[in-house]
């Protein structure tokens, strides 16, 4: 019975937001997460993210109406895996060569190919498209305090790349549902590195 009405709210038309009226907090559809990757826990990579559309609603209907639990939590992801509106700013805080990035970006689309939101196809589709537009930073790779910006608006993907030196060496529009699956997928997918972190920040901000 819980499951078949936490799928209801995946799929039901979104009511009007409850958690918002009661405490005029936006608890859903901004993000601001600083990920410690290494054993030494030095800060690598911060994310700015605001999703844009109904699916930060869903989200906040849904946990007006739940406690949070581990279905709770991936009936969340499921509704911010479904956004087709979002912006989101990644910005670098330690120096990676190109090598490291990609052996990243490799490692997450396997993962999410692992999970079903890339087919093995497209995960190679997508590495490739990342090697040929990230090749200009070859012999520089990431500094810290290099920009990466993405903008979603369904399967359109904009992505710039803002150098810390303020140069742009990568401004580029692409289009296909497997960019946009692949970008939020990497944030919150079951494989994500994100995942724990960001669904933490919407729990804290209804809890408290």
């Amino acid at each position: 019975m819980r499951t078949r009405l936490l799928l209801f709210a995946l799929l039901a038309p979104a009511p009007a937001p409850v958690l918002a009226q009661s405490s005029g907090v936006d608890c859903c559809s901004r993000f601001d997460y600083v990920l410690e990757k290494t054993i030494l826990k030095v800060d690598a990579v911060r994310i700015e993210m605001e999703i844009r559309d109904e699916a930060a609603d869903r989200v906040e209907a849904l946990l007006g109406a739940w406690s949070r639990s581990r279905s709770v939590e991936d009936s969340v992801a499921a509704l911010y895996l479904s956004a087709d509106d979002a912006n989101i700013r990644m910005t670098f805080l330690v120096s990676v060569s190109l090598g490291r990035f990609l052996g990243g970006v490799r490692n997450t689309l396997e993962g999410l190919a692992e999970v079903g939101i890339l087919s093995r196809a497209e995960a190679d589709r997508v590495y490739a498209g990342y090697v040929e537009r990230f090749s200009v930073l070859d012999g520089r790779g990431i500094k810290d305090g290099d920009v990466m910006e993405r903008e979603l608006r369904g399967d359109t993907v904009s992505t710039r790349f803002t150098a810390v030196t303020g140069e742009t060496p990568i401004d580029e529009i692409s289009v296909g549902s497997e960019r946009r699956r692949e970008i939020l997928g990497a944030f919150f997918s079951r494989k994500s590195d994100f995942r724990d972190g960001l669904i933490d920040q919407v729990f804290d901000r209804v809890e408290n």
